[in-house]
């Protein structure tokens, strides 16, 4: 006579599947954290972008040369339009004399990933870059510090905010007599349509791509309502940072 026992394994299967999803998801986000982006870097590079995004988010280059006095009136302005989908990133580099400035603009975006795992993600590793490059005049450059420090670029107090990956933002870095200057603006905090300093950018950009609309104020996701969904979808691969001083933490 044979003894019935209850089955004990009934949910490995589906167990093994969420850890081994979390684990992929931690690894993703390890390495976008996982390099620091210097002067040298290339950030044309997928490879690089991957490796090293926190860093360059949080213009480690741009830091460490302001404070040897290597980069006075360098801004790096990052527009994240849903991590996955696009991001636009638009760099001022001034010329000696500060008469003349590059503005360089760059978009990130997603390219055909027919074999790339969609759930994973794969962050900025599948993904292509358009690089354009003009020479703007002293009147252009401020046109922009003043569009920027009227939305309160230099006067923010925003320690806490959290930047999520699936959402939109804006972020801007500059140096100035030595020291850093840091700017964010978040869907759900503020209205991102009302700002102005991303049409001045792109008005001065060759670049003919249109800037991603973010959601209109009254559909945008609170940041408590963007913390909900991270927590639920915590193995998707998406990722947030927070405003720490000056710092994207």
């Amino acid at each position: 006579m044979s003894e019935k026992t209850a089955p004990v394994h009934t949910n490995t299967g589906t167990r093994s599947a969420s850890w081994a999803k979390a684990g992929l998801a931690a690894l993703v986000i390890a390495g976008l954290a996982g390099c620091t982006f210097t002067q040298t870097s290339d950030v044309s590079n997928p490879l690089v972008r991957k490796a090293s995004w926190f860093s360059y988010l949080n213009a480690d280059d741009l830091r460490q040369a302001c404070a040897a006095g290597d980069a006075e009136g360098q801004i790096r302005i990052i527009y994240n339009a849903e991590y996955y989908k696009e991001v636009r990133v638009f760099e001022l580099t001034p010329y000696p004399g500060f008469e003349e400035f590059n503005l360089t603009t760059r978009i990130f975006g997603p390219i055909q990933v027919k074999e790339i795992n969609v759930e994973v993600k794969a962050p900025l590793g599948a993904f292509g870059g358009e690089e354009a490059v003009d020479r703007i005049d002293r009147d252009s450059y401020l046109a922009i510090t003043d569009a920027l420090q009227v939305e309160g670029f230099g006067t923010q107090n925003r320690d806490g905010l959290r930047l999520y990956s699936d959402d939109f933002y804006w972020v801007a870095i500059g140096c100035s007599s030595g020291g850093i200057t840091l700017g964010t603006w978040a869907s759900g905090v503020d209205d991102l349509r009302a700002l102005k300093f991303p049409a001045v950018l792109a008005n001065l950009s060759s670049v003919e791509k249109a800037l991603p609309e973010p959601p209109a104020a009254e559909n945008a996701r609170s940041q408590s309502a963007a913390q909900m969904h991270h927590v639920q979808n915590s193995d998707s691969g998406e990722f947030y940072r927070t405003v720490r001083g000056n710092m994207l933490r």
